[in-house]
């Protein structure tokens, strides 16, 4: 299975910039919102007193703050773990040409390593039409075409 790459750096900045541009406006509306609503509904007798007017401000910005700290962190989580699956695929084309042995089911099985891919999530090593998952692997050797 091919690994796709989802663009550069600077694209997934601009992606993420746009993304909490939408999510802060979202945010600010649904504050202002409320506030409306809040002054709309209060007592002419009694407004409001400032300190809980500011202290619901203050909330409501801790609030969205917290929001778009978790989406930046989901965001870097996402990126590590694309760059590291691109990581290891790069290193395991190494592997091709290779021969192997890999512990399977019913024993052990080897071949050359023709290709490297990912399979349902893993890294796995493609030999004679099989996938063997790289964890499975207890021996690399030379190259296909040297002599043994």
């Amino acid at each position: 299975m091919p690994l796709t790459v989802t663009g550069t750096q600077n694209a997934a900045s601009d992606t993420w910039a746009g993304q909490a541009l939408r999510h802060a406006g979202s945010l600010e509306d649904q504050f202002m919102k409320i506030l409306v609503t809040q002054l709309k509904y209060q007592d002419p007798m009694e407004p409001m007193d400032e300190r809980d007017f500011f202290a619901q401000m203050a909330q409501f910005s801790s609030a969205a703050q917290m929001q778009s700290l978790n989406d930046n962190i989901s965001w870097l989580c996402s990126y590590l773990i694309d760059s590291h699956l691109g990581k290891s695929l790069l290193e395991a084309a190494t592997l091709i040409g290779k021969h192997f042995e890999a512990v399977v089911p019913d024993g052990t099985a080897a071949g050359v390593i023709e290709g490297v891919g990912f399979s349902s999530g893993r890294l796995v090593v493609l030999s004679g039409g099989r996938e063997f998952p790289v964890d499975s692997l207890i021996w690399i050797g030379g190259a296909a075409d040297e002599s043994e």
